[in-house]
This record gives C-alpha cells, structure tokens and sequence, in this order.
C-alpha cells in the first residue's frame, strides 16, 4: 500500500465534544418533552441452571406465553479443533441431518418437518451449534426429540453423505458468490493469526476436505460431541422437571468423558497491511485488532460501550464522520467478536477504491481522539439505551434467547448475567470507558485488510458544506 503520510493532509484536529447529556440534547425539542429515555426496563427473568451428572451446562428460562420450546446445543466442536484437517468440524456438523440407523436423510427431514419442527446448525471458530424449535404438545415434543437425540448422539455419517456433504463445502469456497466480507475475513485470520487454529477459514480448505475420510468424521463426533463437551439453553413451556427431563434423555445418550482444550489466547502483534486484488467500484476494508479480554473481564462492558458509541449506530462517531459529514461511505460499523482465545475488536467499511489508504487515516484519528478523550456522557447515555433496547428486542424472541443463554455458560458468565448486565453498563462513566479504550484499543497494532482494484491513492475531498 502506499505511504500514508502524504494522504493525512485533511485530518482533522481532534477537538472533544461538548459534555451535555442526551436528554439535555433534546430538551429543546418539542416533541421530545414527554419522552424520558433515562430509565429502561430492568432485566428481572429467573434464569435457572444446573449441570447434569454427564457434565452438560444447562441454563433454562420458563416462559408460558406460547405453547412452544427453543432448545440451543452449543458443543465445544468449532474449527479450532480441525487440526491438521481444515473442514473436518465444519463437515462433522452438517453431514449429522444426513440420517440415523434407521432413517435416509429424505425421512429425516420429513419426519422432522411432519412434526412442525424447525432445525438449525452453525459453526464457529470455537462451537458447533444445533438448534431446535418445536411445539409443546407432549407428543410432539417427544418426537422432535428423539430425532434430535438420534441425530447429535447416533448419526449414520455413510460415506456416501460424507462425501455429499463435502462436495457441497468444496463448492461453497468455490463459488463467486462468497460474500466480500467474508472472504476478507478469510484472508484476514490467515495471515494475522497464521499458526493459531482460528487461522484456517470455518469451511476449511480444498486439500483439508479432499484428505478427510468417514471414519474421521466418526472419531471427531465421538470425542466431540460428548455430552461433557457441550452447553445447553432452553427457553419455553416447560416446568422444571419436564426441562430436567428432556435433556437428560437428551445428554445420557451422547459420546461421554471428552472435553475440549481452549485454543491459545490470540496472538497480539502488529502487520503489515494486506490488500486482495479485485475489480469493482469500491474496495472493502476491514481492521482487526486482536484482545487478550473475555465476557467475564470487568474491562469487557466497557469495551461494549466504546463499540457502541463508535460504531454501532446512525449516531456512532464513525458514522457520523465517513458518512453524515464526508459521504464517504453507505456502512462502517465496529464489533467486538468475544471468542474462547481472546476477543476480536473489528471495524468494517466500504469505500470509493482511491480513497482507500486516506480512509484508514481519518478511522485511525476518529479511535485515536476517541481513545484520547473518551466519550461525552450524551454518547454514554445514548449507548446505553441502544444496547438496552437491544437486550429487549432479544430476548422477545426465544430463539435468540436460548442461544444467549447457551453461549453466556459457554462463556463461564453468571446465571444472573441478564439481570446484572444493564446495571454494569449504567454504571459506568466516560473515563471508565475512556481508560478501558486507552488500555486495550492500541491502534497501531490494528491489522488492516482491503478488497478492491489497485489504483493511485488520493487525498479525502474536503467534506461538503450544506446551504451552499
């Protein structure tokens, strides 16, 4: 990429905002007079948990509103256990619908969809996840169960449907649909962690799935999906005893004794920048900045906040500088990725190809001022309230909260973890937050990764003056 210091010339002094609060902002709109946005639902569900004699995690929420249940099984079974065989979690996890002993995957998928039945899986970096929605009615339940059991605890995986399944992985990485950001996010863990097992993409690679056979897709199902390898949430309408009940038919029919060791903790050490040659009107740039923080740091809700003033809405500095003001960009936004060896702080953006490398410039000033002066108590209480009505907005729907539940034991969180979250983050202040960005944002240790054509790099236009 080229030198950048010639392309820094329109930066901005960083100049701090004014330290009114929200509600002081809108106290001179009218129509803002009978909104109070200070208090905010309190988080007040009774979370039960337990661990079964298998050594399963389970955390269960009875919620009576509808007659249904969400059942998450989150296994210890991600990529990061491929080893030396790119795509085998990836390949163990979608050949299980495949069929059982008794039934083809045609059946199975008839069965399961005669009982009004909705079944979904995911791999991660550190999970394979399984997901289960279905009717309360006992009968119902029975059923959808037992395929599920046989499914995780009994599947088939003939070498024939091994190879199905394979064939489709190959042709997913070969296919010219991947998404842009998927394939930066690719290139970025490979050479950023090259040598950590999340460096290697959650489908694997050609020669890893071309060197895969079906008796190693048994052996990694038999370790991995062990029922002590494995985190459950359960959310519906069920009593305690019936909740007991099904996952312990569930967990005693598992592989047993075999539990995944934690990846080591993300290297953290600056890159040079990498750029993915493609033609196109604009190039795609992601930054990664790799954290030795988890869920369950005091530092972490605070790194929440900063994410969320930063990034995470119409209102976030990012936005409000690349977009509002420049018209740089349609979308930048900023996440913070909580994975078993640490955390990945990642901004993303798209933008005109010549204005590449002075994009990363003015980003670098906005996290650099940030990180210099934190944010206003208007930019707390906003984030606040946003991350709020996001909590809300889950766990009204049971899916998404059975598969927080799973991941907050995934995560070795508090069965109280949602109703103390809120008070975390009300808690906190502008220089807490403050300190916690100084402590861990260390932008010149951020990794930048770009898609998009090589062409000659320009300064940012000087931004555009409204009424004029």
């Amino acid at each position: 990429m080229n030198d950048l210091s010639s392309l820094s010339a329109n930066a901005e002094t960083c100049n701090p905002l004014a330290p009114d609060t929200f509600t002081e902002t809108l106290a001179n709109l009218a129509s803002a007079q009978a909104l109070d946005l200070d208090p905010f639902p309190l988080v007040k569900h009774d979370v039960q948990h337990w661990r079964t004699k298998e050594g399963t995690r389970v955390r269960f929420l009875a919620t009576h509103e509808r007659p249904m249940f969400d059942l998450v099984l989150r296994f210890k079974a991600g990529s990061a256990l491929d080893g030396d065989t790119p795509g085998l979690a990836a390949l163990a996890l979608y050949a299980l619908d495949q069929g059982t002993a008794e039934l083809n995957a045609t059946q199975f998928t008839e069965r399961l969809e005669g009982l009004g039945a909705v079944m979904n899986r995911q791999v991660t970096q550190d999970c394979a996840i399984v997901t289960l929605r279905s009717l309360n009615t006992p009968d119902l339940r029975a059923c959808a169960l037992r395929l599920i059991t046989e499914m995780v605890a009994r599947p088939a995986l003939r070498p024939e449907d091994v190879a199905k399944i394979s064939a489709r992985l190959v042709g997913a990485q070969q296919s010219s649909l991947q998404p842009l950001h998927a394939r930066l996010f690719d290139a970025t863990m490979e050479q950023l962690l090259a040598g950590h097992p999340y460096a290697t993409p959650l489908a694997g690679t050609l020669d890893g799935l071309g060197s895969l056979t079906p008796d190693d897709v048994r052996a990694f199902h038999r370790q991995a999906y062990s029922a002590n390898n494995l985190d459950i949430g359960l959310v519906g309408d069920l009593s305690r005893e019936e909740a007991q009940a099904l996952v312990n038919d569930l967990t005693q029919a598992l592989p047993q004794q075999w539990a995944a060791v934690p990846p080591p903790a993300l290297p953290v050490s600056a890159a040079g920048p990498l750029h993915l040659e493609r033609p196109g009107a604009s190039t795609q740039v992601l930054l990664t900045l790799p954290l030795h923080v988890w869920p369950k740091d005091e530092d972490y809700p605070a790194l929440l906040m900063a994410t969320e003033i930063l990034g995470a809405g119409f209102e976030s500095r990012l936005t409000a500088e690349l977009r509002t003001r420049r018209a740089l960009t349609y979308s930048i936004y900023a996440v913070l990725e909580p994975m078993d060896a640490g955390c990945l702080w990642q901004v993303s953006w798209d933008i005109a190809p010549e204005y590449r490398d002075a994009s990363r410039v003015l980003v670098s000033n906005v996290l650099e001022c940030f990180i210099a002066h934190g944010p206003t108590q208007a930019e707390c209480d906003l984030a606040l309230n946003q991350l709020a009505g996001k909590l809300m907005r889950g766990m009204a729907d049971n899916a998404v909260l059975a598969n927080g539940l799973a991941a907050f034991s995934h995560q070795g969180l508090p069965a109280n973890h949602l109703a103390s979250y809120q008070e975390k983050l009300a808690a906190l202040t502008p220089e807490g937050i403050r300190q916690a960005a100084r402590g861990w944002l260390d932008i010149k240790k951020a990794f930048f990764a770009t898609l998009g054509p090589a062409v000659d790099q320009q300064p940012l236009p000087e931004p555009p003056t409204i009424g004029v």
